[in-house]
């Protein structure tokens, strides 16, 4: 959570400052680049501190440099000299959650212990993105949950829809009748 507040920090001025094509593109490059600290020795560079600021604020640049953008290059300068190579996996995750946002589009996924074909996916989700007027793309994810589950975290929405518990308040519906 800590490194969430700290990336939007880098990320607002970003979105004030550039337009949404070249937002795209850098989460995109931040992206790629967020790849190689998924392996070991890139990790223990960065961490090294045998190696100096400058020497890994090179590598990263290194990588960028097919972009030829001063935005990313100076971005990376940045980062470099407040200590925060570290942070460019937060960053590009962060920069893609504000870019949907401002698209008003949102990753959900839908939960459940029985196969839910990709139609009924797809009916779920316009339906809910009519809802809140978003657009919304869900994912099926195989649970044990024992029913249907529907979570759109960026929006804060969750739907339940439980066998046990539509039994239970069915006899208890029953049993008040009674």
């Amino acid at each position: 959570m800590q490194y969430e507040l700290i990336a939007k920090r880098y990320i607002k001025p970003l979105m004030e400052v550039c337009d949404q094509s070249s937002l795209e593109n850098l989460a995109e490059l931040l992206g790629n680049v967020a790849k190689a600290y998924d392996d070991q020795k890139f990790i223990a560079i960065m961490n090294s501190t045998d190696v100096t600021a400058n020497a890994k604020c090179q590598l990263v640049l290194d990588m960028v440099a097919p972009a030829n953008s001063s935005e990313i290059n100076n971005l990376v300068k940045l980062l470099a000299e407040n200590g925060r190579l570290l942070l460019i996996p937060v960053l590009a995750t962060e920069l893609k959650r504000s870019i949907a946002i401002s698209k008003r589009m949102y990753k959900g996924r839908i939960y459940s212990n029985t196969v839910v074909d990709q139609a009924s996916v797809d009916l779920i989700a316009r339906d809910l993105g009519t809802k809140t007027g978003t657009t919304i793309a869900l994912d099926y994810v195989a649970s044990d949950y024992d029913g249907i589950r529907v979570e759109v975290d960026d929006l804060n929405v969750e739907i339940n829809f439980s066998k046990s518990r539509l039994n239970a308040q069915l006899i208890e519906h029953i049993l008040k009748a009674i």
